[in-house]
This record gives C-alpha cells, structure tokens and sequence, in this order.
C-alpha cells in the first residue's frame, strides 16, 4: 500500500490524505464488483490496505449516488456504478487527468500481485471501466 500511495502522489501530485482516500475508494469500488475473488487477495496482500477500504466508506458524493441509483433502475447498472465512483472520487476534488492516473497506478499495483491475467480479470469487471483502461480513464464520461 504505501508503494501505491507514493505512486498515486507522485503521478497525481494529491495530499497524501486525499491519495489514501481515493485509492481506498477504488480498491472497494473494485473489489465490491469482482466476483472472482481476486482483488480481497490483491488487498490481503498489501499492508493498511484493507484499512483504507474500511476507511472509504465513510466518503460521501453528495448524493450523487442516489440520483445515479435511481436511474439505474430505469437503465441497469455497469456505466451508472463507474459513475458513482466518478462522483465519490470528485467530491474528493480530485481531477479526471488525476483519476486516470489514480486507476492506471492501481491497475499497475494489480498486475505486480495479481500478474497479467489477474488484471485483466480486473479490468473485465465493467465494460465501462475496461474501455478505458487501455489510454484514459476518464471516469466521469462513462455514462
């Protein structure tokens, strides 16, 4: 964790307070969405990590999550549950060129766990999170 925390400073130039958080944030928006398993091994294996996803739950949006919720029940989920994050993410002050590289630096972390294949099934867990992975993020023009 502290290895991704400097990563995430260095790249995205946040208050370590607020990188924590953010990646805190990203770690249980992921590991709430995979189904196989692999990101609670990617947090088992990191040290304070699971304190800061314990941590994350308490980082409103504003309410945005309950607008977005209610549209999804019209809509589905998928785009909608990137949004969320998107909005938790924003309520933090963080910028999208800062999320980009928030999610690029917790996707690098994951491939040095997790290996090729375990970040892949990552990246998998959302279409919408998938399609930008590959150059941006862009977190907040998924819907």
């Amino acid at each position: 964790m502290e290895d991704l925390t400097k990563n995430v400073i260095a790249e995205t130039k946040l208050d370590p307070n607020v990188a924590k958080a953010a990646i805190g944030l990203v770690l249980r928006f992921l590991r709430d969405k995979d189904k196989t398993g692999n990101m609670q091994v990617m947090i088992a294996k990191m040290p304070s990590a699971q304190e800061a996803v314990d941590t994350a739950q308490f980082v409103g949006d504003g309410g945005v999550t309950q607008t977005i919720e209610g549209m999804t029940s019209l809509f589905g989920r998928g785009r909608a549950d990137v949004n969320i994050l998107a909005g938790q993410l924003e309520k933090l002050g963080i910028s999208e060129v800062q999320t980009d590289a928030l999610v690029r630096q917790v996707l690098n972390c994951a491939e040095t766990i997790l290996g090729a294949d375990g970040v892949e099934k990552i990246r998998s867990i959302l279409p919408a999170l998938r399609e930008r992975t590959g150059t941006r993020t862009d977190l907040r023009r998924s819907a």
